[in-house]
C-alpha cells in the first residue's frame, strides 16, 4: 500500500480511519468505529452493565461515581481503537498517525497507545471533527 499515513477522526462514539499519501492528498476513508454505549446516559448503562458486583477491593466500582460507566466505555473504545492501531503496525500499512480528537477524549487514546504506536504519532489536534464532511477534513487537519 502506498498510503502510509493514516488520520484518525472523531469522538468518543464515533471514529473515522483515513489513509492519505505521504503529502495528505487523496484522502480515503478506512473504516468508521461506533461506539454506542459511549453516547448512552449514566443511568442506562448502569442498568445493562455486566457485572453488578465489579468493583475493587479499595472502594464502590467506578459505575458509582457521577458518569463512572461512561467514563469506563470511552476507555474501552480507546483501547479497542488503539488495538486497531496496533494491529496496523503489526502489518506494516501506516508509518504516520495524525489524531483528532476532542481533549477528553485525545488524552484517553493517547494514554491506550502502545509505545510503537506512539513513535508514529506526528500530530494530535485537540478538535471534534466527527460530524464534518469527509470531503472538509483535509482542510482542517493539517499534515506535515
Amino acid at each position: 500500500m502506498s498510503d502510509k499515513l493514516w488520520i484518525l477522526v472523531g469522538n468518543a462514539s464515533r471514529v473515522r480511519l483515513f489513509s492519505a499519501n505521504e503529502r495528505g492528498d487523496d484522502w480515503k476513508l478506512l473504516e468508521e468505529f461506533r461506539h454506542d454505549d459511549s453516547r448512552a446516559r449514566n443511568t442506562d448503562l448502569l442498568e445493562q452493565r455486566d457485572n453488578p458486583n465489579a468493583g475493587t477491593l479499595h472502594g464502590p466500582p467506578a459505575e458509582a461515581e457521577p458518569n463512572g460507566r461512561r467514563d469506563l466505555e470511552h476507555d474501552r473504545f480507546a483501547r479497542e481503537l488503539s488495538a486497531h492501531l496496533d494491529r496496523g503496525v503489526d502489518h506494516h500499512v501506516f508509518e504516520r498517525l495524525v489524531i483528532a480528537a476532542p481533549p477528553e477524549f485525545l488524552g484517553r487514546l493517547r494514554k491506550s497507545l502502545s509505545k510503537r504506536v506512539l513513535q508514529r504519532l506526528v500530530l494530535d489536534l485537540d478538535a471534534d471533527y466527527s460530524n464534518l464532511p469527509a470531503r472538509e477534513l483535509p482542510n482542517r487537519v493539517p499534515i506535515l
